[in-house]
């Protein structure tokens, strides 16, 4: 079965089981529980517990981790989860953004393509929040880039929230590309798909790389680190960089 008809049987199966009501699957989102069916379609491999933690997805004592927010969440399961087994935490990104916005009645006010659309490399923001376990050999990363559907509901702009709106779920559609990071150099790979100088600039990354000026000095933060680009000097106030 192919990416693509695996995520639509997820998605039915994710479907069918809020619509009967499960405690607890209301608080889950869309897109995370999908995410687990698209891993493992039998439920008795979901939420198994692990010392003290639990996982999302567990098969041949492999642990799957889903992380649609932040990596800070996952430093207390990797503490753990590490020790005795091997870890592929999935991200899943939004390369393409259909975005549905309802009024307060669940009235659909606009349907938009959203112009945003998410770069592989944008992953090292969140990996600089686990930094200290990225040279383990037993934790590995799905970037999974897709098509979403995202819904929200139209709000009053207030000092607290000036965006205007609420997302109150995402809903995954389709699978364009899965990047399988098992090491340092599955990140030079995805490097090489871009248009890099030999000897570049954080400012050239970011221009290559189409992310921003912040995103690219993270990334090349981490990327020094995993020893896939080396500093070899300076140009005025710019440290130089090249792929090693």
């Amino acid at each position: 079965m192919d990416d693509n008809k695996r995520l639509e049987e997820a998605l039915k199966l994710a479907l069918e089981d809020v619509e009967k009501d499960k405690i607890g699957l209301l608080k889950e989102h869309t897109l995370h529980r999908v995410l687990k069916f698209y891993l493992s379609i039998d439920e008795q491999n979901h939420e198994i517990k692990i010392g003290r933690m639990y996982a999302d997805v567990v098969l041949d004592n492999h642990i799957y981790e889903i992380q649609t927010k932040s990596f800070n969440a996952m430093r207390n399961k990797l503490e753990v989860f590490l020790r005795d087994h091997e870890v592929t935490i999935c991200y899943p990104m939004a390369l393409n953004k259909t975005i549905y916005l309802t009024n307060e009645y669940g009235e659909l006010v606009s349907t938009k393509k959203s112009p945003k659309h998410a770069r592989p490399l944008e992953i090292f923001i969140e990996l600089y929040k686990i930094k200290n376990y990225l040279l383990n050999p037993n934790l590995h990363f799905k970037i999974i880039m897709l098509d979403i559907d995202e819904l929200r509901i139209k709000k009053e702009k207030t000092w607290r929230s000036r965006k205007g709106f609420e997302r109150t779920n995402q809903v995954p559609r389709k699978i364009n590309h899965i990047y399988e990071i098992n090491g340092p150099d599955n990140f030079k790979d995805i490097l090489l798909e871009y248009n890099l100088k030999e000897i570049f600039t954080s400012k050239d990354f970011a221009k290559s790389t189409h992310i921003t000026i912040k995103k690219a000095t993270v990334a090349l933060n981490v990327l020094t680190y995993l020893n896939v680009v080396e500093r070899i000097g300076k140009e005025k106030n710019s440290y130089l960089y090249k792929i090693v």
